[in-house]
């Protein structure tokens, strides 16, 4: 099956899911870019701890998700503890429909993303935001930056056939105001 034929069938299952498990499966078909990410970043040189994995508490909320071309799709953060938070993620402003879980959380020194199969390990991490490289079963790079207490931006970083693709979307805070 050639690339395209994959990725258009990944798509179409992965859109029934919702918009984010749309994200994740195009995210899923990279096949360049990856190796020039990780050397530009590369891992992370000391383990994070729980002091790092705080800097990233301004998630903690329900978001709307937009980016021309896509429809809007709404996540919710939920930090159990001081090394874990949960990730919702909803199709439709009403927050009735959950369309996929996954989550951030700190393990043996090392922040991760999970969403699906798929794994991302942090190798940046400060007050503004996180950096990520595909670990297991992801192929894509991502990064989230704290505009404002009630924005961010996540850049997504694919590439199929060697062409590189980055979409950034726009999360806003809804619901109270931080």
């Amino acid at each position: 099956m050639t690339d395209r034929r994959v990725e258009s069938r990944m798509l179409k299952i992965m859109h029934r899911l919702g918009p984010t498990a749309l994200l994740v499966a195009s995210a899923l078909a990279l096949s360049g870019g990856v190796a020039r990410a990780q050397s530009e970043r590369g891992q992370p040189r000391t383990p994070f701890a729980t002091s790092d994995f705080s800097k990233l508490r301004w998630l903690e909320g329900t978001w709307r998700g937009t980016s021309p071309g896509h429809e809007p799709f709404y996540e919710r953060y939920h930090f159990v503890n001081d090394s874990t938070a949960e990730i919702t993620y909803y199709s439709d402003s009403t927050l009735s429909r959950p369309t996929g879980e996954g989550r951030v959380y700190l393990t043996v020194g090392r922040i991760y993303h999970t969403f699906g199969p798929g794994r991302w390990g942090a190798t940046h991490v400060d007050d503004t935001g996180v950096f990520f490289i595909p670990q297991v079963n992801a192929h894509n790079t991502f990064a989230w930056h704290q505009e404002s207490p009630n924005e961010w931006t996540a850049t997504l970083r694919t590439g199929l056939s060697g062409h590189s693709r980055v979409t950034v979307y726009t999360m806003t805070r809804v619901g109270s105001q931080r």
